[in-house]
């Protein structure tokens, strides 16, 4: 899935047509390879006519494949569709309905719904249009004077291959549309819980985890912290270097917070340069300790910008859920003991036992 993933973020094709591209991509390994099969196939049995066309029919599969990683989608369909109808009908003409290349048209069905920009009204007609070839090609190869002219077991032969495709097209499209929407979902989800300039979790998704934490606590009575922190001077990056440096302070801020706390320890971005931590199962004492270390790490770490070098402090207002008041009070708690340490001379560790 991964490597999957990193052939869509090359071909920088759009998140709403992910599914689309996934499927056409793994179909196209199936068009091809089947139809290169089948052009010494259809010369050894005496139709070259056939085995010319699948020349070009692989030319056209491969075409497709590309146009897909190019992200022109629609193109890439109309290729693949019109090749598997014109391929269904002159080897079903040549061969006979026994041969199976008529459940291509089945497959086609199936192939007309992956392109989800096309309206409910053209599906139907390009559905119907399908379905009159199917019957039109059922006719013909049951007149009384059609002779197909290769033997049964060629026949046989061939209408198990043709099977066998069928149920790897209908497999190829099925899964990895399963795996584009469950990828595609995925990614809705991130997208509403988390911040998209600095990647962490946003106020929405903050609250969700509190909540889990609060139920965790009434279970195992085991308190937690919450800080709220904030970067000092911040309107100052903004005002000297512009709003892309406080963007990129935000972004690094964020990414040393998250690398220097625990991995239980959850950072969410509040609002503005505001942040929120959570540490699950803490105490006071510990928390603390634990709060002066992160900030001692951001005030000496030493940014470049540009032609422009500095260093970025913090000021963390830290206190402790133990049941005495509801979320919103600990977190209130917690922004006045920030701004208390904001008047005190800012880069500091000030908790509500110390307030």
């Amino acid at each position: 899935m991964q490597a999957t993933w990193g052939a869509f973020r090359q071909a920088d094709i759009s998140r709403d047509n992910y599914r689309i591209y996934i499927a056409l991509h793994y179909l196209c390994y199936l068009g091809f390879g089947a139809h290169a099969l089948f052009i010494p196939l259809f010369f050894w049995i005496g139709v070259p006519e056939l085995a010319i066309f699948n020349i070009f029919s692989t030319l056209l599969w491969a075409l497709a494949y590309f146009l897909n990683r190019a992200a022109h989608h629609r193109e890439a369909v109309i290729f693949a569709a019109i090749e598997s109808v014109v391929h269904a009908v002159l080897a079903t003409y040549y061969l006979g309905w026994d041969s199976g290349f008529h459940y291509y048209f089945m497959t086609m069905i199936l192939f007309l719904f992956i392109n989800h920009k096309q309206s409910i009204v053209t599906i139907i007609c390009e559905a119907l249009l399908v379905f009159a070839g199917y019957i039109w090609l059922y006719n013909y190869t049951h007149q009384l004077d059609f002779v197909g002219g290769v033997p049964t077991a060629v026949l046989k032969s061939l209408l198990l291959m043709n099977i066998a495709v069928n149920f790897s097209a209908f497999g190829i499209l099925g899964y990895f549309f399963r795996v584009a929407s469950t990828r595609a979902e995925e990614q809705m989800e991130l997208l509403a819980t988390t911040d998209t300039l600095t990647g962490l979790f946003n106020r929405r998704k903050m609250r969700e985890l509190i909540d889990q934490e609060v139920i965790r606590y009434q279970r195992d009575r085991k308190s937690f912290l919450l800080v709220i922190t904030d970067i000092d001077h911040f309107k100052k990056f903004n005002d000297d270097y512009g709003h892309d440096c406080g963007d990129y302070v935000l972004q690094q801020v964020s990414k040393l917070m998250k690398e220097s706390l625990r991995q239980q320890d959850v950072v969410a971005r509040w609002g503005g340069e505001e942040f929120l931590i959570m540490l699950p199962e803490t105490e006071l004492k510990g928390g603390i300790q634990a709060i002066e270390k992160l900030r001692e790490t951001l005030a000496a770490t030493v940014y470049q910008y540009g032609q422009n070098t500095f260093s970025v402090t913090m000021t963390f207002g830290v206190t402790t859920f133990d049941g005495g008041c509801d979320v919103d009070g600990c977190i209130k708690r917690a922004d006045e003991v920030l701004y208390a340490g904001k008047r005190g001379g800012r880069n500091r560790v000030v908790s509500t036992s110390l307030s």
